[in-house]
């Protein structure tokens, strides 16, 4: 049986000159049938990169640098704009070649900056979006728009998810549309109807696998549309 390889990118520490990656992506993309490659931020080989795997999984980390998205910095932290021209040149050759894209917190932000979207450098809600309670606790409520992948994997208008960010999306990018919200009006998926899967959540789904298997299944619908590349 042929392996369905799921390409992640990195973080990575200018201190200790290391990449890094929370085993809990390598460990959602396992449970759900494929096989985990991290890729470095090789800007110059990414079609080769991208014809040898079969999906991308865009892993959380610092902010995206606004130069990106034509804005001068205000409260942005832990930047590195070799990370956001690797991942910006791969996320627009995936959509390309409708090679399917999951983005986690970091990774729905870049996703919609790669596509000429903006963001919200420094949020400021009513709501809690950089929650004190355990990363596997869901703590607040996202309204999900029907016809979206994220509904056709959940089955429902309303779900409790976790939250780790500073940063949102502001304007939406070129042929997406914003699939849930928080009740403050924050952005918290974005899908485009253009492509079988390129899909970016704020929340990190990530870890809510770890005692909820219907957040696995949205890893699986992934996993189910790379096999087809």
């Amino acid at each position: 049986m042929k392996k369905t390889f799921i390409g992640i990118t990195p973080s990575f520490s200018n201190i200790s000159g290391r990449f890094f990656l929370n085993e809990e992506y390598v460990k959602a993309i396992k449970k759900a049938g494929g096989i985990p490659v991290i890729i470095p931020y090789l800007k110059n080989d990414i079609e080769e990169i991208v014809s040898r795997i079969n999906g991308v999984l865009l892993s959380g980390g610092g902010d995206v640098l606004p130069k990106f998205f034509k804005e001068e910095p205000e409260l942005t932290k832990l930047t590195l704009p070799e990370r956001d021209v690797f991942e910006i040149k791969l996320i627009r050759e995936c959509f390309k070649r409708k090679i399917p894209v999951f983005g986690i917190c970091r990774g729905c932000q870049v996703m919609n900056v790669a596509m000429g979207g903006s963001l919200i450098q420094d949020i400021k809600g009513k709501i809690e979006h950089y929650q004190s309670a355990p990363a596997n606790e869901p703590t607040h409520t996202i309204i999900i728009e029907k016809g979206s992948i994220l509904y056709e994997v959940f089955k429902k208008e309303k779900i409790m998810v976790n939250s780790f960010h500073h940063q949102a999306i502001k304007k939406v990018g070129k042929n997406l549309f914003v699939s849930a919200k928080a009740k403050d009006g924050i952005i918290e998926a974005i899908e485009s109807k253009e492509h079988p899967f390129f899909l970016g959540v704020q929340f990190h789904i990530e870890y809510l696998t770890q005692n909820n298997k219907r957040f696995l299944n949205l890893f699986k619908f992934f996993i189910s549309k790379a096999k087809e590349i």
